[in-house]
């Protein structure tokens, strides 16, 4: 669900001052990072010229004698879901300080039209500054903790501060023996998580990583950033200064975002930015979709699961109507038979005072499934042709889907766009 016009949504304050920082970055700064990082809506940092809080001490620039620690306010708006999801972790960072949440009402939210990746902003004006990244001989179990902890689906391999190579899911996978991609760690009990991370105790950083680290400059227009990710087929790169020194991520979603920004971010002027909001979906959509029939069975689905990058196959049904989809998430709730619930609770389940979660309830469904309609879930987007991608870019910067089916007038599967396809168009069109 996007933020839009004529919708509740809530509207969060962090108050705090420039002095607060977070390893070399201010406070606010790491703030807008998360938030922009998880496809929040949009946030705003304003600078005080005049305040106190709980100290007493006034903070200004009128008084040549006090130093200038002043006031800085963030101010996020975005859905209730949202805000509930991020929240608590954006709190733990705020110490001290003080942190509001308020309902408001969105009057107006009107989109940019979609911009073509830019020719003239560099790549330093839009990477994730300050990125995690490991050593040479960091285990590979330390690599997944601080990837699951920040979020991360890769991280560079530095030595003295220059890339040497990256690690990524599918290089744990292959070459670490990890037996289960990031993603899915999730869905395992925690004694089942911890038996799998053991088993890469004993691997490094160096026996894993691809290597050498294919990386760009913090000056290269973005542009031909994006041709390099497409070339190479890349999620993300590694951004270095002019001595060789990591100094940031740049990930394919946000180059995406560059192009839905609200805020004009080119340096060039508006006559050298051409409009790409009348693309359509109908060109760069992929037709070699993953499907199976709400009867497919769990062994057949699983083939078609992995059988593409996609990793996840839609549910149609004999008339090729789209009816849900599939995920390795929900494949894995099925395959783990710690995830099964026992003859007990699933008996207390059932009694009429106990209510199970809404979670749980989908877990046991899931664990119990024998067909493609018992583990699917009805949460997808579809699209039409004629769709442009400005709303299907909207769709997948500010929520949670990756996929995108794209659908005939009478709702027939034709195909489907995930984010690699969206970027392709970008640079097509």
């Amino acid at each position: 669900m996007n933020l839009t016009s004529g919708k509740q949504a809530k509207r969060v304050r962090f108050y705090l001052n420039e002095s607060d920082q977070i390893g070399s970055l201010p406070l606010a700064t790491r703030i807008i990072e998360v938030l922009r990082r998880h496809n929040a809506a949009g946030a705003t940092v304003l600078r005080g010229a005049v305040g106190f809080g709980s100290s007493g001490r006034i903070h200004t620039v009128n008084f040549v004698d006090l130093a200038a620690d002043l006031p800085v306010i963030v101010e996020w708006i975005d859905i209730a879901e949202r805000v509930d999801k991020l929240l608590p972790d954006l709190l733990s960072m705020v110490t001290p300080g003080l942190v509001t949440v308020e309902d408001t009402y969105v009057a107006l939210c009107t989109a940019q039209p979609i911009r073509d990746v830019s020719n003239e902003l560099p790549v330093g004006a839009v990477m994730i500054r300050d990125p995690a990244f490991v050593g040479p001989d960091t285990t590979a179990r330390q690599i997944v903790d601080r990837m699951r902890e920040r979020r991360l689906r890769g991280m560079p391999v530095v030595e003295d501060r220059i890339p040497i190579g990256i690690v990524t899911g599918s290089d744990l996978i292959e070459r670490a023996g990890l037996g289960v991609r990031m993603s899915l760690l999730p869905g395992l009990e925690p004694h089942e998580v911890g038996h799998t991370l053991d088993r890469l105790l004993h691997v490094v950083a160096r026996d894993v990583m691809t290597a050498p680290a294919i990386v760009i400059p913090e000056s290269l227009p973005l542009s031909q950033a994006a041709s390099a990710m497409v070339t190479h087929k890349l999620k993300r790169l590694p951004v270095v200064n002019e001595r060789g020194v990591l100094v940031g991520i740049l990930s394919r979603i946000d180059i995406l975002r560059t192009v839905t920004d609200a805020l004009e971010r080119t340096r060039g002027s508006e006559h050298d930015i051409k409009s790409n909001g009348h693309v359509t979906l109908e060109k760069f959509m992929r037709r070699d979709v993953p499907i199976v029939f709400p009867d497919t069975s769990i062994a057949q689905v699983v083939q078609a699961v992995v059988s593409t990058r996609l990793n996840r196959a839609l549910v149609v049904d004999a008339q090729r109507h789209v009816v849900g989809l599939i995920t390795g998430l929900e494949l894995l709730q099925r395959v783990t038979p710690a995830l099964r619930p026992s003859a007990l609770a699933a008996l207390m389940h059932r009694l009429p005072f106990l209510h199970p979660s809404s979670e749980e309830v989908e877990s046991e469904r899931h664990a119990r499934a024998r067909t493609a309609k018992d583990l699917m879930t009805t949460n997808f987007v579809t699209a039409k042709p004629d769709t442009h991608l400005q709303e299907v870019i909207a769709t997948m910067v500010q929520g949670t889907h990756k996929l995108v089916a794209v659908v005939d007038n009478d709702a027939r599967l034709l195909g489907a766009i995930d984010r690699a396809d969206v970027l392709r168009g970008l640079l097509s069109s």
